[in-house]
C-alpha cells in the first residue's frame, strides 16, 4: 500500500520527469541485461531529493511492472518499455527516515524478479540537505550516490567512504582522491595494492579472500606514482566480528566519515554528491586482489615462529612487525587473538 503523504508540486515532478528523460538517454540506448540476471530488475538511477521527491530509473524486462518497494512494501510502480529500461517518478514523496528500496519485476506471463541491488536512503526530516543515498551490490563495493553537505575535495586531499566485510571474508573499501592520483591500500601497515582515481575522482579496492576476524587499520595514500611521496592519507580503523566472517548474515560495514548513517549501526557512514549513472565497467580505479594473507596469533607464538611458517625464514620477523607495528610494542610480546596481516613477498611501501 503506497503511503499517504503530500504530492509533490507538478512543476517539480515535470522537472524530475525531464531530468530522468535525460538520464536515460544518456545510457546509451537499449544495453543488454547481464548473463543470468534472467529479466532481474536493477537500478541505473537512484536520484532522492531532501523533500523526498525521487526519480528511479533503471532496466528489467521488456513490457514487466516495476514496482519499487520501500522496506518491502509497495511505494509505486512503472512498466518497462521495449527496449527494457523504465523510469519511476513516485506521485507520493519518500518519507523522512532511514529504509531500503528495493525493486520487484512482474512480466506480462506472470514470472517475478527481485532485485539484488537495493537503495539505502536516510531523510532528515524539515532538512535542505541532500539526503545519503547508496547502492548496494552484492560483492561489489557500495556506491554512494548523495549525501548532506558534500565537501569538495581540495588538492592533498583523499576520502574514505566505506569499507565493508562480507560473509567469507570479502573485502571492500572505497573513496575518493584527486581525479588521476594513484592511492595506495594497506591494511595496518601492510601495503596491499595500488589504484589510479577516475575522472571523477572515485577509487575501489576489492579483496576477494583472506580476512580473518581481528582488528585492522585500513589506510589509503595518495603518492607520487614516482617517488612513493604521500600527498594525503586517511585511516579508518575496522573491526571484523567473527560471525562476519564465518555466517551468513548481511555484509557488516564499518563508519568511515562523520556523515549520517544509512540505517542500522552496523551500516556505513558515507560521503559523496550528486547523481551517479552508473556502470559495470572496470576501470584502473577498481582494483581486485585475488586474495591476502592474515594470521591469528596462538598462544605460544613468536614473530619469528610466524615468520617461519609464512616465508621459511624466522630472520624475516622483522617484515611482520613493521607491518604490524601500531599493535606490537615489543617484537617479543605478541598476544593471543591478535590478528596480523602477512606482506606478501614483493609487497612495498
Amino acid at each position: 500500500m503506497t503511503p499517504a503523504s503530500a504530492k509533490p508540486e507538478p512543476a517539480a515532478l515535470e522537472s524530475a520527469q525531464a531530468q530522468a528523460n535525460a538520464l536515460i538517454a544518456g545510457l546509451g540506448g537499449s544495453p543488454a541485461l547481464p548473463k543470468g540476471d534472467a529479466g532481474e530488475p536493477t537500478f541505473d538511477v537512484a536520484r532522492v531529493e531532501p523533500t523526498g521527491e525521487a526519480v528511479i530509473a533503471g532496466r528489467s524486462t521488456p513490457g514487466a511492472t516495476v514496482e519499487l518497494l520501500r522496506n518491502g512494501e509497495l511505494h509505486d510502480r512503472a512498466v518497462a518499455d521495449q527496449s527494457g529500461q523504465f523510469v519511476i517518478v513516485p506521485s507520493s514523496r519518500l518519507p523522512s527516515g532511514n529504509y531500503d528500496l528495493t525493486l520487484r519485476s512482474r512480466e506480462p506471463n506472470g514470472k517475478q524478479s527481485i532485485s539484488k541491488q537495493s537503495v539505502a536512503v536516510a531523510i532528515e526530516p524539515r532538512s535542505t540537505d541532500r539526503p545519503v543515498v547508496a547502492l548496494m551490490t552484492p560483492d561489489k563495493p557500495t556506491v554512494v550516490l548523495s549525501q548532506p553537505d558534500p565537501q569538495k575535495l581540495t588538492p592533498g586531499t583523499v576520502v574514505a567512504e566505506a569499507v565493508e566485510i562480507e560473509p567469507g571474508g570479502k573485502f571492500h573499501a572505497s573513496g575518493r582522491a584527486r581525479p588521476g592520483g594513484t592511492v595506495r591500500l594497506y591494511l595496518n601497515e601492510a601495503f596491499i595494492a595500488s589504484a589510479t582515481a577516475a575522472a571523477d575522482g572515485r577509487f575501489a579496492f576489492t579483496i576477494n579472500e583472506g580476512i580473518s576476524s581481528g582488528n585492522y587499520r585500513v589506510r589509503l595514500d595518495e603518492v607520487d606514482p614516482k617517488s612513493g611521496a604521500v600527498h594525503a592519507r586517511a585511516e579508518v580503523p575496522f573491526n571484523v566480528p567473527t560471525g562476519d566472517i564465518t555466517g551468513s548474515s548481511a555484509t557488516a560495514r564499518v563508519a568511515a566519515a562523520k556523515q549520517p548513517a544509512i540505517a542500522a549501526a552496523q551500516q556505513p557512514q558515507l560521503a559523496a554528491a550528486g547523481t551517479t549513472v552508473l556502470s559495470d565497467q572496470g576501470s584502473p580505479a577498481a582494483v581486485v586482489v585475488p586474495k591476502v594473507l592474515t594470521t591469528k596469533v596462538s598462544r605460544g607464538d613468536s614473530l619469528w615462529r610466524i615468520s617461519q611458517l609464512n616465508y621459511g625464514l624466522g630472520t624475516r620477523y622483522a617484515t611482520i612487525y613493521k607491518a604490524n607495528r601500531e599493535q606490537i610494542r615489543n617484537p617479543n610480546l605478541i598476544y593471543p587473538g591478535q590478528v596480523f596481516v602477512i606482506p606478501s613477498g614483493d609487497a612495498h611501501r
